[in-house]
């Protein structure tokens, strides 16, 4: 069997014999449960499906397919059937499919969905069944809408109106609908940031707590001095860390980011081990990311990691928001949209809002060739 030849079979015999997910492998040994897709879905014994499903997949049992297309499309067909039978649920169905789920299942075959995609994608498509079942308690159809019904559905505090906005749009190209407009909404720009003193005393924990993971502490270290976005740390491969004789190196963008003590410590011993978990990998594979998840070919979840993190002390939206509070301050635009990832009128905006000084000191001094965050990490040594 798959897990049989993975290429960490002590940790794999601990969790069969304290899984869930092993009564479902005994299933499919002994013909109890069909090898397939379909008898996998009806399976409710949460990850660790997901997890046998990739080993499946790894060792050419089952074909591979679109995970997200295939989330989206089970729990879309269930929002859509909350809608009486009609002309109205037909249209809506016909959007879910023709024109929400192809365009996650292309966006998935290009590899650009994320383990949410499925979840945004249902969000557009419960905004549409909403506005419809909204409509019909009143005795309208969607063709009989007009703005200012629309304007009464958002302003009665709907919860879908931002994201109805696509439907309106297929529905007018289609004559469905006229041409309405939904009340835009006004964006977070930022969250609250957390205070100096509790960003400087989560990085000394994680810098010098040798209880803790690699992963948390590396992860947690690059959102609070370098105020990397969660989901671009997640995608970093272990090729991206260079170790030179004492230098280690991190590719964040263009050009490699020479490290600072003991965060170089941290990352290199971070690419150099392995994970430590039931693999579905091929025995002497190697998986090629900095943040190995459970299953071949793909890296910690977002959700997972998010979890991990906040065990640990890290509050991933309000640190990195301090975080870059405090890098706007001392670097210029330019250097700052790089480090983050972001357009320089984005970081712009964020070097106003920090009050930064670089224009004033840009003339007297020219800037360190270690970077600020470097400075966080030796003064919290």
């Amino acid at each position: 069997m798959a897990l049989g030849s993975g290429p960490q079979p002590s940790t794999t015999l601990k969790w069969m014999g304290r899984s869930p997910g092993y009564e479902t492998v005994i299933e499919l040994a002994t013909g109890a449960r069909e090898i397939s897709h379909r008898a996998l879905d009806d399976v409710q014994r949460g990850m660790t499906t997901s997890f046998l499903r990739a080993a499946l997949v790894t060792h050419g049992v089952l074909e591979p397919r679109g995970e997200q297309t295939a989330k989206f499309e089970r729990t879309a067909r269930s929002a859509v059937d909350t809608l009486p039978a009609g002309e109205d649920r037909s249209q809506i169905r016909a959007y879910s499919l023709w024109q929400v789920q192809h365009d996650l299942a292309r966006r998935e075959r290009r590899g650009r969905t994320s383990e949410r995609s499925a979840q945004s994608s249902l969000r557009l498509v419960r905004a549409a069944v909403e506005l419809t079942a909204w409509a019909g308690a009143r005795g309208l159809t969607l063709g009989q809408l007009r703005q200012e019904h629309l304007d009464r559905w958002s302003h009665e505090g709907s919860s879908a109106t931002d994201g109805i906005a696509p439907f309106l749009r297929w529905a007018a190209r289609g004559g469905l609908m006229a041409p309405l407009t939904a009340r835009s909404q006004s964006a977070r720009t930022h969250v609250e940031p957390i205070s100096h003193d509790e960003r400087l005393g989560v990085v000394r924990r994680l810098l010098h707590d040798d209880t803790l993971d690699f992963r948390d502490r590396v992860a947690g270290l690059l959102i609070l001095l370098y105020a990397q976005p969660l989901t671009r740390i997640l995608a970093l491969k272990i090729e991206d860390v260079m170790i030179e004789t004492d230098r280690v190196y991190l590719r964040l963008g263009r050009d490699p980011l020479e490290l600072p003590q003991p965060l170089a410590h941290l990352t290199a011993m971070l690419a150099r081990s392995p994970t430590g978990r039931a693999s579905t990998a091929i025995a002497g594979a190697e998986p090629p990311w900095l943040f190995q998840g459970m299953r071949v070919g793909a890296p910690l979840s977002q959700s997972r990691a998010s979890r991990r993190l906040n065990r640990v002390g890290v509050r991933i939206l309000s640190g990195r928001t301090s975080a870059i509070m405090s890098l706007a301050a001392a670097l210029p635009p330019t250097i700052l949209a790089e480090l983050l990832g972001i357009s320089e009128s984005g970081a712009s905006k964020w070097y106003t809002l920090a009050g930064g000084e670089w224009a004033r000191y840009a003339a007297q001094a020219t800037v360190d060739a270690s970077p600020p965050a470097a400075a966080h990490a030796r003064c919290v040594e």
